[in-house]
């Protein structure tokens, strides 16, 4: 893996430019300019680092001149390397940069220092939502290079039943986003994550999403651009009700058939039978929905969203228990103190009263101790319970730290990491709202917050920038092949030529980031024209992938349980465990990023979103 071809040695010294060297690990996008800046080495650095200028001007010495250089010992099972780190975080000048180590003759990819270095990978990712829309064109003024003139599945406005399951007519069920790399559309907790993270961003940091920052059709109509596009996903699932208050589960294909474009896919879709998960998913969601728009002053639609809340309720009563109701029961409570019957659901949930349960970030009992703590009227000995139990797990965060300073713990590295991942920074945030973060300073648990977001960056022992094609957006090594039926379905001729692998115009040293051949005689050194849509975020490093190519297989270590491929010539290989994206991906990652993200210091509705004339999209064509 990392390997620098020689010929691009040869020209970075002709050119008097160091070669990236892969024992080089930063974040890709860069740094703001107070926080800590960590580069971590996996090869030793030598005694002297080098900050330079993308001039090649030397502006820091470390440790001469400020900072330091620690060798950390081994990391163990994360990535089983051996690590340095060196702390530049004296240099907080804006500008572009790299590392450079006299030592190994090798440079960082590089990075910019500012206010707002993390603007662009966040707008990427908030409109790879807009790809994701079911039953629409995707115009080419938002989508730029990557559009789809045409709208998708339209058999979608007259929708049966999939054998098996009842019957309730032929309904219009248009809208919503495909969930992940296939075209299905589910009521489930990819669903509720996707909009938990998008609603969770908004109230964090609302002035990145107001009307007209964002790439969206309905850009310039008054309403914040996030809460355009939460609403594209709301009304499709305020379609899946029924009149009994249950809400259908899914629209599934026969398998999982599809063709690229969207909108050259000829298969219909299904509905399938309500359920527990699809019902607590649907109160939940909705009841967190009404309130955020009510606040928005969208009211009506509020409205709209909080009687759907109420009549899922009811039918969800006698259907059994589960953590996604007891979410769905914090988030109604929150939504309407008056409704005790909710605020008694979450009391009883656990016999002990929440006390000392293990908060793992991304389970839907968490995110109901999130919300149950700051309803007003909750009970306080629940909400003192729960209080104690997310110090003990920011503590327990820290304790399974790595020396890549974003670790998880070894249960963690499942199939979908990555969202989990951006949990673990995303609980650190609310951690430190609250007040709440064990033994350790609120400064100290949101610097740890950002280091999950850097692993996403490329602080990471494969550099890997865990979004795609993020090159003419200021992210090098970034993924250019993931398992998507639009952008990565090695089997269709028009997929494969023009989205997936490495378009010619961008210089990647390390590319491909497995070099040779499988053990199925499959190389990823993939090309073509366009690479995927920017902003996508793939599944992630996956411990329990169940395939048969190696690598991922026999990788041993955690976090090199990945690789840049999306062949599905050879189905064994099961290339969706590790790099298809998910909406329930996309969500948490656009929370954590929005955090720490700022607005550029530019005229926004200078490039036409604010008559909808124009986009960025369409001005990084590659």
């Amino acid at each position: 893996m990392n390997v620098i071809p020689a010929l691009l040695v040869q020209l970075a010294v002709a050119t008097g430019t160091p070669p990236v060297s892969p024992a080089v690990k930063v974040d890709h996008f860069g740094y703001r300019p107070t926080a800590a800046k960590i580069a971590i080495f996996n090869a030793d650095p030598g005694a002297s680092v080098e900050i330079r200028s993308a001039a090649g001007v030397t502006v820091l010495t470390v440790p001469g001149g400020g900072g330091s250089i620690a060798y950390r010992g081994e990391d163990g099972p994360p990535s089983g390397d051996e690590v340095w780190w060196v702390d530049f975080s004296p240099l907080a000048a804006p500008g572009e940069y790299y590392v450079y180590s006299p030592r190994l003759g090798g440079r960082s990819y590089l990075f910019r220092i500012a206010d707002d270095v993390y603007w662009e990978p966040l707008r990427a990712a908030f409109g790879a939502f807009y790809l994701q829309r079911c039953n629409t064109p995707k115009e080419a003024v938002w989508a730029g290079a990557w559009a789809d003139p045409d709208s998708c599945h339209d058999s979608d406005v007259s929708v049966g039943p999939a054998p098996g399951h009842q019957d309730h007519g032929l309904l219009d069920l248009r809208g919503g986003w495909h969930d992940a790399g296939d075209y299905n559309k589910y009521v489930w907790s990819a669903t509720s994550t996707a909009v938990l993270g998008l609603l969770r961003a908004w109230e964090d940091r609302p002035e990145l999403f107001a009307d007209g920052t964002m790439p969206v059709p309905e850009a310039g109509n008054g309403v914040p651009d996030l809460l355009d596009e939460v609403r594209w996903e709301l009304d499709w699932m305020l379609a899946m009700q029924l009149p009994d208050g249950s809400v259908l589960s899914q629209m599934h294909v026969d398998g999982f058939a599809s063709a690229s474009p969207p909108s050259a896919d000829p298969n219909v879709r299904l509905y399938h039978d309500p359920t527990l998960e699809s019902g607590s998913v649907f109160t939940g969601t909705c009841a967190l929905a009404s309130r955020v728009y009510a606040a928005a002053g969208l009211a009506s639609y509020a409205a709209t969203l909080k009687s759907a809340a109420l009549d899922a309720w009811t039918w969800l009563q006698g259907q059994g228990d589960s953590e996604e109701k007891v979410w769905a029961a914090a988030e109604l409570f929150r939504m309407d103190p008056a409704l005790t019957a909710a605020r008694d659901y979450v009391d009883g949930f656990y016999p002990s009263q929440w006390s000392g349960r293990f908060f793992n970030p991304a389970r839907y009992d968490t995110h109901a101790a999130i919300t149950y703590i700051v309803s007003s009227g909750a009970s306080p000995a629940v909400v003192a319970n729960m209080r104690a139990s997310v110090g003990a797990q920011v503590d327990y965060i820290f304790d399974n730290d790595d020396l890549y300073r974003n670790g998880m713990p070894d249960w963690s590295y499942y199939w979908g990491s990555n969202s989990i991942r951006a949990w673990y920074g995303l609980f650190l945030l609310d951690a430190a709202t609250l007040g709440e973060t064990g033994g350790h300073a609120g400064a100290e648990t949101l610097a740890h917050a950002e280091d999950f977001l850097h692993f996403f960056h490329g602080q990471n022992t494969l550099s890997m920038l865990y979004l795609t094609n993020m090159a003419a957006r200021g992210g090098e090594h970034s993924s250019f092949q993931l398992y998507h039926a639009w952008f990565g379905d090695s089997n269709s001729s028009s997929s494969s030529a023009l989205y997936i692998g490495k378009p010619p115009g961008i210089v990647e040293p390390a590319y491909p980031y497995f070099d040779g051949v499988d053990n199925h005689g499959i190389s990823d050194d993939k090309v073509s024209t366009l690479g995927p849509a920017p902003g996508l975020v793939p599944g992630g490093p996956n411990k329990d992938y169940g395939g048969d190519a190696s690598p991922p297989l026999g990788s041993t270590y955690y976090n090199r349980f990945y690789r840049d491929w999306n062949d599905q010539t050879v189905w064994t290989a099961r290339t969706w465990e590790i790099t298809e994206n998910s909406i329930g991906y996309q969500g948490p990652y656009v929370a954590l990023a929005a955090h720490f993200a700022a607005l550029p210091d530019v005229d926004l509705f200078s490039d036409g979103f604010e008559s909808g004339t124009t986009s960025a999209w369409s001005q990084v064509v590659p």
